[in-house]
């Protein structure tokens, strides 16, 4: 009887142990999840960048340290693109490659309410973009992006690699010309809020290996958030006048 019931211990004792080490395992796993995606966000901003009256909000990439808000630069905007829809700033990095400088650029466009139908961008883009021989077939593929809040947002890339015009800064000038290197063109709206955003990423091939679309691309959009109108403020109801001293109190 003795032994029957040592046994009995020994099997709980045993089920409890895997159990215990299962959820472990699964605490581990998880730990170890947060703790790469933390380190794979060290390379952008921690505070979001906020657009479109705080409707449209994203983290950017460190080595970006400059911005133009207004779009008259140069670089700001693909010259392929020159109707952006939504344009609201660029941030760049200015890199040494090769002898000279050139230029990595992310234009973002925040568009709301009326404007911000994911048809209407995609095919307001694609027609621009079709018209360069270069790109006369491209099309825009489909992705899936893990939002940082949880969730998934559907995403639209048009992916344009090859010869396309890119600056070069050297010896204080600034030299264009067609070389290689790559645009991705990001596009996602959300119903609910009535919001889109479009993210343009533009580097040359000298500066592939410093700013990887690869990687960077799909973490940016995996920070972007779409807000809806805040709803305003209920007015507070008006005090009830206070009765002057000794008049007689209301009738119930």
């Amino acid at each position: 009887m003795m032994r029957h019931c040592v046994q009995i211990a020994a099997i709980g004792l045993l089920a409890a142990s895997g159990c215990l080490s299962g959820s472990y395992n699964e605490d581990f796993r998880a730990s170890l999840d947060r703790y790469r995606e933390a380190g794979e966000f060290q390379r952008l901003h921690e505070e979001p960048k906020a657009l479109a009256g705080d409707r449209l909000l994203l983290r950017v990439p460190k080595l970006f340290t400059s911005e133009d808000a207004v779009g008259d630069k140069e670089r700001s905007k693909p010259p392929f693109l020159k109707d952006f829809p939504g344009f609201s700033v660029a941030y760049q990095a200015l890199l040494d490659a090769d002898g000279a400088q050139s230029p990595a650029v992310l234009s973002v466009g925040a568009l709301t309410d009326k404007e911000s139908s994911l048809e209407d961008i995609k095919k307001r883009i694609l027609g621009q973009v079709q018209k360069e021989a270069s790109f006369a077939k491209a099309g825009w593929a489909e992705m899936e992006v893990r939002p940082v809040g949880g969730g998934s947002v559907p995403w639209w890339l048009l992916k344009l690699d090859g010869q396309q015009p890119f600056d070069r800064l050297n010896k204080g000038v600034t030299e264009s010309k067609n070389t290689n290197g790559e645009t991705q063109i990001w596009v996602a709206s959300d119903a609910d809020t009535k919001v889109s955003a479009v993210l343009v990423w533009r580097v040359p091939q000298e500066l592939a290996a410093t700013v990887p679309l690869s990687e960077l691309a799909g973490l940016v959009a995996r920070t972007v958030e779409f807000k809806a109108v805040a709803e305003p403020a209920a007015a507070a109801e008006p005090a009830a006048a206070a009765a002057p001293a000794g008049a007689p109190a209301a009738a119930k």
